[in-house]
C-alpha cells in the first residue's frame, strides 16, 4: 500500500518526480493541484491512508499549517542550484530580474548578483493572496523580467510580463523522497509505541487525557470514551476545553509548587476524582497529564483493602498525636509509653473500661521499630475458648472437626515481625497460659494437630482492665504469665483523675463527630461545658465520646445547656431528675441523688446482687459500692 504521496503544483514537477521514484524503485503517489485545491487533496490522500506528504513552496507552506491535516509534510527545498538555472533563463529577457516568492524558495537569491550581469532583486511573499501585487509592484519598479512558482508565472503571463519558473531538479525531488522515507519509518515506530501505550492505558480503569501546550487532546483512553460519551477520534486533536468543559479550573488547582491536589468534578453525572500533571521539558511546560478516578470506584476499592487488612486488626490507626490529654497524669502517662516504645520489652497497660487502651497500645507500636510490620489484634474475652486457641496458634488440616482445607496460620504468626495486642488477657482461658507462656519465652508457636515448631518473632502488648494480681492470688492467672507480661506496666489514670482535659476532649470529639454524621453542632453552654467536667464518668472516655455523640444528634438546632446535659447524663443511669428546677443546684448533688436512687431500683430489682446491678447500671462493681459508702 502507498503511504507517500507528492503533490506537485505544475506537471512539470510532478513528471521529474514520477521519474525519480521509478529510479530508486520507490512506491510514490503523484498528484498535480494548484494551491487553492491542494487542502482538498491532502485530506483525500489522508482519507486513503497517506502517511507523508511531499510539496514544495507555498504549497508546502499551506499543507504544514493546515489544521484539518494531521500529516507530516516534507518539503522540496528550492536550492541555489535551481535559482541559477532560472536566471539564466531570465537573462534572455532583459537584465533587471525580479525574484518573487515564498522565503523559503527565493530568500538570498540576491546575492547571485555576485556572479552575474544581472541586477537582481527579491520580492519575498507572506501569503498566496499577494502574488499579484507583487508582480505588479515589480512592473513599476523596472523589472525585465521575473522568476518564481507557478502561481507567480502565471499571473506575470496574465499581467503581460515575461517570467521564469523556477524548477527542482531530481537532486532536490531525491533528497526530498529520501527524507520522507526516514519520517515514514520514525512515524511507523512512534504509531507503534503510541499503540502499545494505547494499549496499556485502555487496560485502566482509570480515564487518561493528555494535551499538548496548545491545549489539544493528543491522547484519550478508552475509559474517557466511556466517562464523557466521546469517541477517541473526535477528541484527539480537538481543545481540551471543548471535550471536558470543566477540566481548566481543575487543571489551574490541581498542581501548585510539585505538590498533586486531587479535585472532584462531576463529569456526565458521574463523580470523579481528578489528578493533573505538567510534562515539564527543560523546565517549560509542554503539555498536561488529567488522570480520572470513579470516586464510587475508590470508595470501594477503599471498603475492600480496610476490609482485608482489618479483619485481622493488622493496622495500627493511630499514634500518640492521637491522644488528647495536657493534664499532668496523662503527660506523665505519655511520656512513659514513649519510652516503652522504644524498646522491645512486653508491655502490661492496665486501666478502667474506656481509657483507651488499644489507642495507647497502637501508639507504641507505631512510635516503634516494629513500626512497619503487622499490628495484630485480639480481645481474649469475645472468642469462646476452643475458638481463641486455633485463632492465637493456628492449625493443621484435619486437627479438628471444620478445620479449612490446608490448614491455617495463627495471629501469632500473622504478627511475625511486628506486635500482637492481647486485650482483656485477664480473660484467657488457664488452659492457654502455658502456651502463651512458651512463645513469651522460646519465640516459637506450634500449630494445633502439628508436630512442627514454628519461630516467631512478635513483641506482646497485654492490657486488662481487672487486678490480674487478684487474679493470681485467687487462682484465676498463672503467675508465671503474669510475671512475663509485667516488665513494662503503664497504668492509664480514669477520665475523673484528669477532669481539666475534659474541654479538649469535647472540643476534638464534638468536630470529629459532627462532620463524620454530617450534622452541625452549635457546641455547649458554658454551664453545660462547667456539667461535663465535674462528673465522673464510670465509663471514662468511652462514655464521654457517647454522651457527646447522643447530644450531637439530640440537640442540632442551638447549643446544648446544662439542663439538656442533665438529661443525657440521668438518662445514662436509666432514670431522669424529680424535677428539672434542679437544674440550679450543683451537679454532684442532683446526680448523686439520682445515681443513688438508681442503684437501689437497680438492687432491687436484682434481690440485691450488687454485680448484676452494676452491669445493669453500665457501671463497675467498684464504682457502685464507692457510692453506696460515699451516700
Amino acid at each position: 500500500m502507498t503511504q507517500i504521496a507528492l503533490i506537485a503544483p505544475c506537471d512539470s514537477l510532478a513528471s521529474i518526480a514520477a521519474k525519480t521514484a521509478k529510479k530508486t524503485d520507490m512506491d510514490l503517489r503523484v498528484e498535480t493541484s494548484l494551491l487553492d485545491d491542494a487542502i482538498d487533496v491532502a485530506k483525500q490522500l489522508q482519507s486513503e491512508g497517506i502517511q507523508v506528504l511531499i510539496s514544495r513552496g507555498g504549497t508546502a507552506l499551506v499543507l504544514q499549517n493546515a489544521p484539518e491535516l494531521n500529516l507530516p509534510v516534507v518539503e522540496i527545498r528550492v536550492t541555489a542550484y535551481d535559482v541559477v538555472r532560472a536566471i539564466a533563463k531570465a537573462k534572455d529577457f532583459g537584465l533587471r530580474i525580479g525574484v518573487i516568492g515564498f522565503e523559503n524558495m527565493v530568500l538570498g537569491a540576491s546575492t547571485l548578483e555576485t556572479i552575474s550581469p544581472a541586477t537582481i532583486q527579491e520580492f519575498l511573499l507572506e501569503s498566496p493572496y499577494e502574488v499579484e501585487n507583487k508582480v505588479q509592484s515589480a512592473i513599476r519598479q523596472g523589472m525585465d523580467t521575473l522568476i518564481g512558482g507557478v502561481i507567480t508565472v502565471k499571473t506575470a503571463e496574465k499581467l503581460g510580463i515575461n517570467a521564469v519558473l523556477i524548477e527542482s531538479g531530481p537532486e532536490a525531488i531525491r533528497h526530498a523522497l529520501d527524507e520522507a522515507i526516514r519520517v515514514l519509518q520514525v512515524k511507523k515506530q512512534e504509531n507503534a509505541k503510541a499503540e502499545q501505550v494505547r494499549l496499556i492505558l485502555d487496560s485502566v480503569s482509570d480515564g487518561i487525557v493528555s494535551f499538548d501546550s496548545r491545549e489539544r487532546i493528543t491522547l484519550f483512553s478508552q475509559a474517557m470514551e466511556n466517562l464523557t460519551g466521546v469517541r477517541r477520534e473526535d477528541a484527539i486533536g480537538k481543545n481540551v476545553a471543548k471535550i471536558i468543559p470543566k477540566i481548566h479550573s481543575t487543571r489551574r488547582s490541581a498542581y501548585t509548587n510539585g505538590v498533586e491536589h486531587p479535585e472532584i468534578l462531576r463529569v456526565n453525572e458521574t463523580l470523579v476524582s481528578v489528578s493533573s500533571v505538567p510534562i515539564m521539558i527543560d523546565n517549560t511546560c509542554a503539555g498536561t497529564v488529567v488522570t480520572f478516578q470513579e470516586v464510587s470506584r475508590l470508595e470501594t476499592l477503599e471498603k475492600n483493602l480496610r476490609r482485608k487488612l482489618y479483619s485481622h486488626g493488622h493496622i495500627a490507626r493511630f499514634n500518640f498525636s492521637d491522644i488528647i490529654g495536657e493534664s499532668d497524669c496523662m503527660k506523665t502517662t505519655m511520656a512513659m509509653a514513649r519510652r516503652f516504645s522504644e524498646v522491645d520489652s512486653t508491655v502490661l497497660i492496665l486501666g478502667e473500661t474506656g481509657t483507651g487502651k488499644e489507642l495507647f497500645a497502637q501508639s507504641i507500636h507505631n512510635n516503634s521499630p516494629r513500626k512497619n510490620g503487622p499490628f495484630v489484634a485480639v480481645n481474649c474475652a469475645v472468642l469462646p475458648e476452643n475458638l481463641l486457641e486455633s485463632e492465637l496458634f493456628g492449625y493443621v488440616e484435619g486437627a479438628f472437626t471444620g478445620a479449612r482445607k490446608g490448614g491455617k496460620p495463627g495471629l501469632f504468626e500473622l504478627a511475625h515481625g511486628g506486635t500482637i495486642f492481647l486485650d482483656e488477657i485477664g480473660a484467657l482461658p488457664l488452659r492457654l497460659h502455658g502456651r502463651l507462656l512458651r512463645v513469651l519465652q522460646e519465640k516459637e508457636v506450634m500449630r494445633l494437630g502439628d508436630d512442627k515448631i514454628i519461630p516467631v518473632d512478635v513483641r506482646i502488648i497485654s492490657a486488662s482492665n481487672k487486678d490480674l494480681k487478684k487474679l493470681v492470688h485467687q487462682g484465676a492467672f498463672q503467675e508465671d504469665l503474669y510475671y512475663r507480661l509485667d516488665v513494662l506496666k503503664l497504668i492509664l489514670p480514669p477520665l475523673r483523675e484528669r477532669l481539666e482535659d475534659i474541654p479538649l476532649l469535647v472540643e476534638a470529639f464534638s468536630n470529629a463527630i459532627s462532620r463524620d454524621m454530617g450534622i452541625p453542632f452549635k457546641g455547649f453552654t458554658n454551664d453545660a461545658l462547667s456539667l461535663l467536667s465535674t462528673y465522673d464518668w464510670p465509663g471514662n472516655v468511652r462514655q464521654l465520646r457517647n454522651t457527646i455523640e447522643k447530644c450531637i444528634v439530640l440537640y442540632q438546632g442551638s447549643p446544648v445547656t446544662k439542663r439538656d446535659m442533665l438529661t443525657v447524663l440521668c438518662d445514662d443511669l436509666y432514670h431522669a431528675p424529680d424535677n428539672l428546677d434542679n437544674a440550679n443546684k450543683p451537679l454532684h448533688h442532683i446526680v448523686d441523688k439520682t445515681t443513688k436512687k438508681a442503684i437501689l431500683k437497680a438492687l432491687e430489682s436484682t434481690g440485691g446482687n450488687k454485680g448484676e446491678a452494676a452491669r445493669t447500671l453500665g457501671i463497675s462493681r467498684s464504682t457502685l459500692w464507692r457510692k453506696l459508702q460515699n451516700e
